[in-house]
């Protein structure tokens, strides 16, 4: 700021005479006092960088999973490398089986006995809980339920302050 935006006198019109000095000695002093002021004054906006968190930039998690990925990587390569080299030493390809299908014929015959085991358990069990529910006597009583409502309503009527007009509403429920 320019010092002539703190004069004491601010001169419209040049004043010759005795109060040059005396004008020149407080416009002087007020600038300084408000540069002193300007010095200590202290920031309101604060403009620094936001502070940066290691964690934020450098993710061990990360990292990690990337090192198992790779030793994985490595470790199903070398057993790669290991099925080549061994398959080059018999030199060819060994895919005959020949107990394959026998195998597998047992396999299925298995898992099918397995299966209908399952599926016997399941229904003996299904019928055991329908027979229990055919078998089951009902054990709720609605007109005491109904005989209740009315009792309590009849306490519920005695107790207001202004009983209910003469004229019938019908009920949602129909319970009147």
């Amino acid at each position: 700021m320019n010092r002539a935006d703190y004069l004491s006198f601010p001169a419209i019109v040049g004043t010759p005479g005795q109060y040059n000095n005396m004008r020149k000695m407080w416009d002087g002093h007020h600038y300084k006092y408000h540069m002193d002021r300007m010095e200590n004054v202290k920031a309101m906006v604060d403009n620094k960088a936001p502070r940066t968190f290691i964690h934020c930039h450098l993710k061990m998690k990360k990292i990690q999973r990337e090192q198992e990925h790779l030793l994985e990587v490595e470790k199903n390569n070398r057993v790669l490398v290991s099925r080549i080299a061994r398959t080059m030493a018999r030199q060819g390809v060994d895919n005959w089986n020949d107990d394959y299908e026998v195998f597998s014929k047992d396999r299925a015959n298995a898992d099918a006995d397995v299966r209908n085991r399952g599926l016997v358990k399941i229904s003996l069990e299904n019928q055991a809980i329908l027979e229990k529910i055919t078998c089951t006597k009902p054990v709720y009583n609605h007109k005491k339920w109904l005989k209740d409502f009315r009792v309590t309503r009849e306490y519920h009527t005695r107790l207001r302050k202004y009983p209910e007009t003469t004229c019938k509403k019908l009920s949602p429920l129909n319970l009147l």
